[in-house]
């Protein structure tokens, strides 16, 4: 078995070591200082000083080097300035992960925009919502998505972008590291949605994490294939122009393309959630992946026990993370090596992240649930026109629910919004979900609260599952295991559940059905 550690460091070779150095040392001297540079969005220029001809930028029938992306987004941005004036801060951004979006999106940072990033899943009224809150006036949109139609907005598709004739010059602004990079909008499970302001040093600083925490070097090709207008695919992008790593931009997730890729050698490390990690475990191939093959960073939840064997059988390396919109990505990785024996378990904090325990304001014990607190440099500084979820001391109040154990170790219990009240007793949904997924034929389960006239709250839960299992042996292994008030008291047998753009379940529309 292929060993891995989440703290190991194998030696590269020289020409990757004076890359990682040269590029590392541009970004910390960014991120430890206020300077100010005009000019091209700097991370992007430091690597076309370095190695301009080193190919860093994949899709699946087209490559490009470091040089041909940096001509890419100058002219994007010699287009897309006639259709902007000097006064439109913020734009927005309407695409599925392509080429076309990695360039604009580079080409409006050297411009000095914020961008607001919308998910293409969502309604036209939800859209709007969320672009009346930006005040955003300018869309950029995929030409497979113009037909969207809103209000008092400007909406330009790609097609367009390419039409326009090149600017002879355009002067680049002023680049700061605290300058607002993107924004994008919660899920909206406590309300309405929230605009997170994330700032180009929150990137920096999470992609700097993710480095050290799990080895990624220059020769490493990250697979994106979750959404870039998500936080889980934008932060890949962002590692690419800090790391100095490649990208190879996937569409959308096909299993048997990326288990290809991993054969082939392609790509050596990706980002995936629980769903898409079993759909890799059927697809994958007799002869194993490329020994370049590295790990698969998996968010969105804990791994199941199977799941976990079946990955340490087929010398799949699995780090289980957690983060969040607000934390730029992971804040928070369990090693490979633990995974077994810290099942549940997220892992520990990475770099320069603090993190607590806390309820009613004070710190809880080992073992103790309450709302995690976390603080670091890759936290967002706030809300879109809303007040922000902080601590006298700094904290940012997740909403999430969870402990440390004995080790420091943190485990996930529940949204503070999905805590089932019942009688007034607590139930996590994490525990009973967790009892009901270790039962063989169990594909997938979310438990909900749904309202009870005598309890207030009763936990039911949605169910997909094979023909091995059945209601009774469900319900069986509950009563067993879990005290009587924390079983369901329904079962729902679905085929799916629904889920968000960035792979996890949509609970609050379990909720409404």
């Amino acid at each position: 078995m292929r060993p891995f550690y989440i703290t190991q460091w194998t030696k590269p070779k020289k020409a990757a070591i004076r890359l990682r150095k040269n590029v590392i040392l541009t970004l910390i001297n960014f991120q430890n200082s206020h300077k100010r540079v005009k000019t091209m969005l700097p991370w992007l220029t430091a690597q076309l000083e370095t190695h301009p001809d080193k190919i860093v930028l994949y899709t699946i029938n087209q490559s490009w080097t470091i040089a041909e992306i940096a001509s890419e987004v100058d002219e994007r941005a010699k287009r897309v300035m006639v259709f902007l004036s000097q006064n439109d801060k913020r734009v927005a951004i309407l695409s599925h992960n392509s080429s076309d979006m990695y360039f604009l999106i580079l080409a409006l940072w050297s411009l000095g925009k914020e961008i607001v990033f919308l998910n293409t899943h969502l309604t036209t009224q939800e859209l709007s919502y969320q672009l009346e809150d930006s005040g955003v006036k300018t869309i950029f949109v995929a030409d497979d998505l113009k037909e969207k139609n809103f209000n008092h907005v400007q909406l330009i598709s790609f097609s367009d972008i390419h039409c326009q004739p090149l600017l002879d010059s355009i002067s680049y602004p002023t680049f700061s590291v605290d300058a607002t990079a993107s924004i994008m909008y919660t899920s909206g499970t406590t309300g309405k949605p929230k605009g997170v302001i994330q700032t180009f040093r929150n990137h920096l600083a999470s992609s700097i994490g993710t480095q050290k925490n799990m080895n990624i070097t220059a020769q490493d090709v990250w697979g994106c294939a979750v959404p870039m207008f998500h936080i889980s695919g934008l932060s890949i992008v962002v590692r690419q122009l800090v790391i100095g790593c490649g990208v190879y931009i996937l569409e959308k997730f096909d299993a048997s393309l990326m288990s290809r890729l991993f054969k082939t050698g392609d790509i050596t490390v990706s980002s995936v959630v629980n769903v898409m990690l079993k759909q890799l475990l059927q697809a994958y191939p007799k002869q194993g992946y490329s020994d370049k093959f590295k790990c698969l960073l998996v968010g969105g939840g804990p791994v199941s026990k199977e799941m976990l064997q079946d990955c340490f059988s087929k010398d799949i390396p699995v780090i289980q993370s957690f983060g969040m919109t607000e934390t730029c990505s992971q804040v928070v990785a369990l090693g490979y090596d633990d995974a077994l024996q810290k099942i549940g378990s997220s892992g520990l904090p990475l770099d320069g992240i603090s993190l607590v325990i806390r309820k009613n304001d004070e710190t809880c014990e080992p073992m103790e649930i309450g709302e995690i607190l976390l603080s670091g440099p890759n936290i967002s500084p706030g809300y879109l026109n809303k007040s922000s979820s902080w601590t006298s001391d700094g904290y940012f109040k997740t909403g999430d629910l969870g402990y440390l154990d004995e080790d420091g170790y943190l485990y996930v219990v529940s949204r503070l919004s999905e805590l089932i009240i019942s009688g007034g007793e607590n139930i996590y949904p994490a525990e009973v979900e967790q009892c009901i997924a270790s039962l063989s034929g169990i594909m997938e389960v979310a438990v909900v609260g749904e309202n009870d006239d005598t309890w207030g709250e009763v936990p039911v839960a949605y169910i997909v599952m094979d023909d091995t299992i059945d209601i009774e042996k469900i319900n069986e292994t509950c009563l067993n295991f879990l005290a009587k008030y924390k079983c369901p008291k329904k079962y729902y047998v679905v085929e799916s559940l629904p889920r968000t753009a960035s792979g996890k379940v949509a609970k609050r529309l379990l909720v409404n059905e």
